[in-house]
């Protein structure tokens, strides 16, 4: 495969995490009672529709110029690429979006959603030698974390009952 190839095979990929994202985010939302669930959701659905923007955008110079471009006014978090979120799982991810009502459920399925974008991401930054590939994935794996750990610090604070952070 060469890297052109790689490169459409990974965005692509990207692409449909992001959109599988966003529409579970909004159906989530809609699901739960809890107000500050509903906005964290709504909000992660946004950042879910920017990425899809962003992937878009190297989807089609990959396309049109075969190489990646340089994001514009993007501060890249330094992170360590070989460092898992969570141990990996979602295989089913499908049917528990079905049983997702409850906030709990929610999270846990919006947190393996994290760790899927996240592992594509880190990987896809190795992976690539080009720079501006390696801007994106990489911003885009740290985008990736922040949604996870400000959903694990939810699903602590709610699995203890305290409350939403």
């Amino acid at each position: 495969m060469t890297d052109h190839e790689a490169a459409l095979r990974v965005l692509s990929q990207a692409l449909q995490l992001e959109k599988d994202g966003q529409t579970f985010y909004l159906q989530a939302a809609e699901k739960v009672q809890d107000e500050r669930c509903k906005r964290t959701f709504r909000s992660l659905a946004d950042d879910e529709r920017l990425h899809q923007e962003m992937i878009q955008r190297q989807l089609h110079a990959i396309e049109g110029e075969g190489n990646y471009v340089l994001l514009p006014d993007v501060t890249v978090e330094r992170i360590d690429l070989s460092e898992r979120l969570f141990p990996p799982s979602g295989e089913e991810m499908q049917a528990k979006i079905e049983r997702a009502y409850d906030e709990l459920s929610a999270l846990q399925i919006a947190l393996e959603n994290e760790i899927k974008s996240y592992d594509l991401y880190r990987h896809a930054a190795v992976a690539t030698a080009d720079a501006a590939g390696q801007q994106m994935y990489t911003w885009l794996a740290s985008a990736e974390r922040t949604h996870f750990n400000m959903l694990m610090a939810n699903y602590e604070a709610i699995s203890s009952e305290v409350s939403w952070v």
